[in-house]
């Protein structure tokens, strides 16, 4: 696959739960503009189309998924769908999270600019990124913001400035605004550590 290799969309990808492209069966998403929409727009629709693209069937990508988890020392993680709705056999931790978010990084950084973008524009409609840290947070270049209501409001943060790199995971805010100030909290806190050390 490329960046411009477009992707197919079934009917199973056209019924997902929003957020969303509402994607319609027949028609096809370019790689390069399926990562845009799932890291900025959490659309669901979006993630199943990479799903079977990639696995044939989203079941099977979130085995993919899982066992690359593993490979990866993910030991609490077990996917079950491509977007990360509600699935009580779906589930991940912070530790697990920043770990993801380290190999993201490190191990892809041709890609991983993706995650700063502020939003991203598609059939004429702007999409603006839902992580508030981006562009308002010195250094702030990622990651993903998250909802479900088993655990509320979910934020993984890179942060960058100068030689230093923190990652930060929140998991479980009451609000996105709550779950954002504790983020802006535990990161200025660690890099006062740093400064202090």
């Amino acid at each position: 696959m490329t960046m411009d290799t477009p992707m197919p969309v079934s009917r199973h990808v056209s019924l997902q739960k929003p957020t969303k492209l509402y994607l319609r069966p027949g028609q096809t998403i370019t790689v390069d503009t399926a990562i845009r929409a799932i890291v900025i727009r959490s659309a669901n629709d979006v993630a199943v189309v990479i799903a079977e693209a990639l696995g044939g069937t989203e079941g099977h990508f979130a085995e993919m998924m899982t066992e690359k988890a593993r490979a990866l020392g993910m030991r609490e993680t077990n996917y079950h769908n491509a977007s990360g709705l509600p699935d009580p056999l779906q589930i991940t931790t912070a530790s697990d999270l920043a770990l993801l978010a380290r190999h993201l990084s490190y191990d892809f950084p041709q890609y991983f600019p993706y995650f700063a973008l502020t939003g991203f524009k598609y059939k004429g409609t702007w999409y603006p990124t839902h992580d508030n840290l981006i562009g308002r947070y010195e250094g702030a270049d990622g990651i993903k913001t998250g909802y479900i209501g088993a655990s509320g409001f979910n934020l993984v943060s890179s942060v960058t400035r100068g030689h230093t790199h923190i990652i930060g995971v929140v998991l479980g805010g009451r609000t996105a605004t709550r779950r954002d100030l504790e983020m802006v909290r535990i990161l200025d806190n660690t890099f006062n550590q740093i400064a202090a050390n």
